[in-house]
C-alpha cells in the first residue's frame, strides 16, 4: 500500500496535474476533492483511500512524479451522483474541481477550478432528500451569554432566524436546535467549545464548520441586504454567517430566501428535547418511525409541501389567539364543506414539489423535467381561483390571493419544451418545433439532412438539364456535384472545380459548401442552441421566482388546513375555545394516535379539568398498564393540537395557552453523556422545575422511581409541595406515581386533588377499564400485571407472600407526613421496605424449613419464640430510627 499523505508530498517534484490536485485540496482542506479529468470524476492520495474504502470502488494507482505511484479512485462523470449522495449521507464534504476551459483549445494543463461545494447542509438532488421534511443548516452565533439562531433549507428557501436571550438562553437555544434537527452546523469560534454542543454533534455524527468572527458581521449583513435595527443584537450577524457560507459552498448569493426577518422565539409553545421525544410528535420514541407519531395521525396532505408545512406547526404551536383562531375558522369551513374540500384535495394531488423546485431554480441547477412539471403545475392553478371564488373566510381568501397562476410563463414553457425530456441538459432533444426558427432549421437538417441532398440534387438537375448530375459525398473531399465530362459544358459559372477524375469533374457552390458545414456539425450546433434556449428559459423562470415561492408557500398552507380538516371529519374532532386563563377542560378526550391504531370503539374517552383553584396539580393513581401515560399523553397532545390550529379528539375543549409542555415519562442510561437513569431522570425535573412558568404544562411520570422507595418517596413529596406553591411555580400538573402515601397531599396543599385510574376484579382477574375516577386508591395491583406480562408462577406466589408480610409490618407504622416533617429526614425510618423484606425472608425460611408433623410441643414454642424476637428487634430498629 502507498504511503503517500498529503502531509509528506514533495510538491515541486509532481507532475502539473497531481500539482494542480495538491494546491486545490491545500484550499478546501475539509473537502474530499473530485476532479474531472475526461469521462471520470478522479480522487487522489488520501482522499482516494478514504473514498474506496467508504463506497467500496477499487484503488488504483497512477504515476505522479514521485518514486511512488499517488493512490487513486475513481467514478464515471454519467453515474456521479449516486456516490456523491453516499458520502453526503455520512457527513462528508465534497469539492468538484472541473474543467473550465476546452481540452483542444488548451496551451498545457486544462485549467480546473472549484466550481461548486456540496455539503450535507446544501444538498438539492430531490431523491436524496427526505421529501416531509427541511434539510436544515444551521448557523449559531455566541456572544456575552446570548446566542443568534439561522436556519435554512438551501433547497426550498425556507430560513428562520431569531436571538435567544435571558437566563435560559443557552437551554433555549438547544430546544430550537432540537426542533431544526440540523444536518449540518455552520458556528462561531467561540461557540465551537460549546462542551454540550459538541456532545449533540457528536451523538448525532453531524457536520461543523467553524467561521470566522468576520463572517458574522453586521458589515455582511448589510453586503447581503439583511435589514436589521441598532438595537438588534445577533440574529442578522448569525443570519449574515450562514450566507457567507452558502455563498462559499455555492460560488453565489442564493436569492430565494426573500427578506429575512427574525421571529421571536416566545411568539411560540417551547417544546424541549424531552416533550418532542416523550410525545412523540413526529416519530415513535422506541423504534423512531413515522407510524405511530401526532404527525402520521394527522398528515392526510397531498403533497410533499404541505407535510413539511404541516409538520413545522407541529413543532411550533402559537401562543397568540387570534392566530390560532385565523386556522380553526379555515378548518372549520373546509369541515363543513366536503365538496369543496373533496375538490380541493384534488386539485392539490400530484402537484410538482414548487416549493423545493424554488432552491434549484434558484441556484440555476433545474433540469429540463423541472420545467416541464413546473408548466404542467402551472396549468392547474387556475383551478384553485375557481374553486376557492367567493369563500370568505381570512385565511383561505389569503392563499388565494397568493397562487400567481403565471399564464405567460405556462405559455413559454408550453411552447418551448416537449411532453418528454431527457435528465442531461446536454443530450438535446429539449425544443418544440416552432419555438426558435434557426433551431427548426437545425433540427431540420440533422433529422432530414439525406432528404435534403437529394432535394438539392433533383433541384440542381432541373436548374442546369443535366439528368445524370449527382451529389455525392467522401470523408476526405466531403460533399461535391458530380457532372460527366461530356456534360461539363452545361455547368453553371457559379459551379467551382474541387476534382477531376477518368470521366467526370467534380464542383463545388457556395450553398453546398453551407450545408456541408451544417450537415456535418448539425447534430452538435443543434444540443448546443437547444441548450442555449434551455438556458433562456432557466433565466426566464428565475424571473418568477418570488411568484412561484409564494405559490408554493400559500399551497403548502392550503393543503396542511385540508389535512386538518380531514382527520377532523374523519375522527370526530372538535373544536377547542382558546382562552388566556390557566384552565384545561377536556370532556371525553380521546389519544388521537392511539384511537386511531385501536378500533375506535375500543378507545375509553376521559375527562379532565385543571385550574388555577382547586384542581391545578392532579395526583394520578392506579396499575401499571391501566392506561395512566396515555392519559396524561393525550392531555398534552390536545394542547398542541389547539394551539397548532387544528380541532382536537374530544366532546368539548377549553385550553388556557400553554407557553411550555414539560414532560417527565420513563427515563434511559444516557450512556453517551455518561450520566445514569435516575441522574437523567432528576436532570429532567431540575429543568422543569426551573423553566416552567404559571403558564405551562407539566407531565410527571413516576418521579423518583430510579432510586431506592424512601428516597423516590421523598423527592417526589417535596416535588409536588414546590409545584402546589403559587409563589414558586402554580403551573397546571399531572402527577402520575405509585407513591400512595402523595394521595394525603390533598388533605394539606392547595389545589391538589387526587384521581385513579378504575380497575375491576372479575373472578380473582383483574380487569383495566381505563376510566379516569375521581380520588385516590393504595392499590398498584403489580404482582398480578406481572402475572399477566408472564412472570413465572413460583415468582408471583412468591411476590405475594413477601407482600403480605410487609403489609402488616408497615400497616403499624404509617402516618401522615406533615409539610413540616421534613421527608428528606430520616428515611429509612419511616420507609424500611427493605428491612421488612429481609424480616419476611428470614421468618419465611424459619417456617419453610421445619416440619410441624415432627416437632414436639417444646420445639414449636421455641420457634415462635425466636420468631416473635425477630419482630420485636425489627420494631426496635424502627423507633430508634425515627
Amino acid at each position: 500500500m502507498s504511503t503517500l499523505r498529503f502531509d509528506n508530498i514533495d510538491k515541486e517534484r509532481l507532475t502539473p496535474l497531481m500539482r494542480q490536485y495538491v494546491e486545490e485540496k491545500e484550499s478546501r482542506s475539509d473537502c474530499l476533492i473530485f476532479m474531472r479529468l475526461g469521462d471520470f470524476y478522479e480522487v487522489f492520495f488520501d482522499d482516494a483511500v478514504l473514498l474506496a474504502r467508504e463506497l467500496e470502488l477499487k484503488l488504483t494507482g497512477r504515476d505522479c512524479g514521485l518514486d511512488e505511484r499517488a493512490p487513486m479512485c475513481g467514478v464515471p462523470h454519467h453515474a456521479v451522483d449516486k456516490y456523491l449522495n453516499r458520502l453526503l449521507e455520512r457527513g462528508y464534504k465534497i469539492a468538484i474541481c472541473e474543467q473550465v476551459e476546452d481540452p483542444a483549445e488548451a496551451k498545457g494543463l486544462v485549467a480546473r477550478e472549484v466550481v461548486r461545494v456540496l455539503t450535507p447542509g446544501t444538498q438539492l438532488d430531490p431523491d436524496s432528500l427526505d421529501a416531509n421534511k427541511y434539510s436544515i443548516i444551521c448557523a449559531v452565533l455566541e456572544e456575552d451569554a446570548a446566542y443568534g439562531i439561522a436556519a435554512c433549507d438551501l433547497s426550498s428557501g425556507h430560513f428562520e432566524t431569531s436571538d435567544l436571550l435571558g437566563e435560559q438562553a443557552e437551554a433555549h437555544l438547544f430546544d430550537e436546535i432540537e426542533r431544526f434537527a440540523p444536518v449540518e452546523f455552520v458556528v462561531s469560534e467561540k461557540f465551537i467549545h460549546n462542551n454540550k454542543f459538541k456532545d449533540y454533534c457528536t451523538r448525532k455524527q453531524i457536520t461543523v464548520t467553524t467561521l470566522t468572527d468576520a463572517s458574522f458581521s453586521s458589515k455582511k449583513a448589510v453586503e447581503f441586504g439583511i435589514k436589521y435595527d441598532e438595537k438588534d443584537l445577533l440574529w442578522h450577524r448569525c443570519s449574515a454567517g450562514l450566507i457567507s457560507y452558502l455563498q462559499d459552498t455555492q460560488g453565489m448569493v442564493p436569492t430565494h430566501f426573500g427578506e429575512i426577518k427574525p421571529y421571536r422565539f416566545r411568539d411560540y409553545m417551547i417544546l424541549d428535547r424531552s416533550a418532542r421525544i416523550n410525545l412523540e410528535l413526529t416519530e415513535t420514541l422506541r423504534d423512531r418511525k413515522r407510524r405511530g407519531s401526532l404527525l402520521w395521525a394527522v398528515d392526510h396532505c397531498k403533497t410533499a409541501m404541505g407535510s413539511r408545512n404541516l409538520r413545522q406547526w407541529l413543532e411550533q404551536p402559537l401562543l397568540n389567539i387570534s392566530q390560532i383562531e385565523v386556522r380553526q375558522d379555515a378548518v372549520a369551513f373546509l369541515k363543513d364543506n366536503f365538496m369543496i374540500r373533496r375538490s380541493l384535495s384534488d386539485a392539490l394531488y400530484g402537484l410538482y414539489d414548487m416549493e423545493r423546485l424554488s432552491g434549484r431554480i434558484a441556484s440555476f441547477n433545474v433540469s429540463p423535467r423541472d420545467l416541464i412539471s413546473l408548466r404542467e403545475t402551472l396549468g392547474r392553478l387556475p383551478e384553485f381561483h375557481k374553486l376557492m371564488e367567493g369563500i370568505e373566510t381570512d385565511a383561505l381568501q389569503a392563499i388565494a390571493r397568493d397562487i400567481h397562476t403565471l399564464p405567460e410563463l405556462q405559455d413559454k414553457l408550453s411552447r418551448a419544451l416537449l411532453d418528454e425530456a431527457p435528465i442531461q441538459i446536454m443530450d438535446g432533444g429539449l425544443i418544440r418545433d416552432g419555438y426558435d426558427q434557426e433551431r427548426d432549421e437545425l433540427a431540420k437538417i440533422a433529422l432530414h439532412g439525406q432528404e435534403y441532398i437529394l432535394h438539392l440534387e433533383a433541384e440542381e438537375r432541373e436548374k442546369t438539364g443535366i439528368k445524370n448530375l449527382k451529389v455525392g459525398y467522401n470523408r476526405v473531399a466531403g460533399y461535391y456535384i458530380e457532372v460527366l465530362k461530356s456534360q461539363s459544358d452545361k455547368v453553371p459559372e457559379h459551379y467551382r472545380r474541387r476534382q477531376t477524375l477518368t470521366n467526370s469533374e467534380r464542383y463545388l457552390t457556395a450553398e453546398l459548401k453551407d450545408y456541408e458545414e451544417k450537415i456535418l456539425t448539425a447534430n452538435q450546433k443543434l444540443k448546443s442552441l437547444e441548450y442555449e434556449i434551455f438556458i433562456s428559459l432557466r433565466e426566464t423562470v428565475a424571473g418568477y421566482l418570488e411568484e412561484i415561492q409564494t405559490t408554493a408557500r400559500a399551497l403548502a398552507k392550503l393543503d396542511a388546513l385540508i389535512s386538518l380538516a380531514e382527520v377532523a371529519e374523519r375522527h370526530n374532532y372538535c373544536r377547542p375555545r382558546l382562552t388566556e386563563e390557566s384552565i384545561l377542560k377536556i370532556t371525553q378526550g380521546r389519544h388521537p394516535v392511539v384511537e386511531q391504531i385501536l378500533a375506535a370503539s375500543d378507545f375509553v374517552p376521559n375527562d379532565i379539568e385543571l385550574n388555577t383553584d382547586d384542581q391545578r396539580i392532579m395526583i394520578l393513581t392506579g396499575p401499571n398498564m391501566s392506561g395512566k401515560s396515555t392519559y396524561m399523553r393525550q392531555v398534552a397532545l390536545i394542547c398542541i393540537l389547539a394551539q397548532s390550529g387544528s380541532f382536537v379528539p374530544a366532546d368539548s375543549a377549553v385550553i388556557g395557552i400553554c407557553d411550555q409542555i414539560f414532560t417527565r415519562v420513563g427515563a434511559s442510561d444516557d450512556v453517551s453523556g455518561g450520566q445514569s437513569t435516575f441522574m437523567v431522570e432528576m436532570t429532567e425535573v431540575a429543568t422543569i422545575l426551573t423553566q416552567a412558568t404559571p403558564r405551562s404544562l407539566l407531565i410527571l411520570d413516576e418521579i423518583g422511581r430510579g432510586t431506592s422507595t424512601a428516597d423516590g418517596l421523598s423527592i417526589a413529596w417535596a416535588v409536588v409541595e414546590y409545584l402546589a406553591d403559587a409563589t414558586f411555580i402554580g403551573a397546571r400538573s399531572m402527577f402520575a406515581t405509585h407513591f400512595h402515601e402523595l394521595i394525603e397531599l390533598s388533605k394539606t396543599q392547595k389545589g391538589v386533588f387526587n384521581a385513579h385510574v378504575d380497575v375491576a376484579k372479575r373472578g380473582g382477574e383483574i380487569v383495566f377499564l381505563h376510566q379516569i375516577k375521581s380520588g385516590g386508591t393504595d392499590q398498584s395491583y403489580g404482582i398480578e400485571v406481572s402475572r399477566l406480562a408472564g412472570v413465572p408462577v413460583p415468582v408471583v406466589d412468591r411476590a405475594r407472600e413477601i407482600m403480605a408480610v410487609l403489609e402488616r409490618t408497615n400497616k403499624k407504622d404509617r402516618r401522615q407526613i406533615r409539610k413540616d416533617a421534613q421527608p428528606m429526614d430520616g428515611q429509612l425510618g419511616l420507609f424500611a421496605q427493605a428491612q421488612s423484606v429481609k424480616l419476611a425472608d428470614e421468618i419465611i425460611e424459619r417456617v419453610s424449613d421445619s416440619d410441624p408433623n415432627a416437632m414436639s410441643p417444646i420445639e414449636a414454642y421455641s420457634l415462635l419464640l425466636d420468631l416473635k424476637q425477630l419482630v420485636e428487634k425489627q420494631e426496635r430498629m424502627r423507633q430508634e430510627e425515627d
